[in-house]
């Protein structure tokens, strides 16, 4: 049971770096979403090391390059291109808490399972590992094509 010992590591060690709120019911997508880049960009800086030389390079080539694609566009165009990335990027956090509760619940599961012998837990394992496969959750991100 190699995938489930991967998996509770990646919701060990990793996944637990980043911790997603929920939307409240008054709080709108946009307003949603600036909150949550806010919560991964302070997660992301504590776990930041020292950066490299090429590290810096790149970064600043990349802000070149959006301030001058940016220059080029008209304000109507910047607006529907921030909608449209707000939108992705609220579609992906709902993928990415969709995932993250089937992986913690798989854990628990997983976890639980421990206390029975060997034969009746193989058949349990086995149906975890059906039930999560058949997930629309999981079904979602799974069946996507790759751009």
């Amino acid at each position: 049971m190699v995938i489930h010992k991967d998996v509770i590591r990646l919701e060990t060690q990793y996944w637990s770096l980043v911790e997603i709120p929920r939307q409240e019911k008054a709080e709108t997508v946009p307003a949603f979403v600036l909150r949550a880049c806010a919560i991964m960009e302070k997660t992301q800086k504590s776990g930041e090391g020292v950066k490299t030389s090429s590290k810096l390079a790149e970064e600043a080539a990349d802000r070149r390059e959006r301030i001058e694609r940016l220059s080029d566009m008209t304000t109507s165009q910047i607006e529907a291109e921030n909608t449209q990335m707000t939108n992705d990027l609220y579609r992906l956090l709902k993928k990415y808490t969709g995932l993250r509760n089937l992986i913690r619940e798989l854990k628990s599961e997983y976890v639980s399972s421990k206390v029975y012998p060997m034969f009746p837990r193989y058949t349990m394992l086995k149906d975890m590992i059906k039930d999560i496969m058949h997930d629309p959750d999981y079904m979602e991100v799974c069946h996507e094509v790759d751009p």
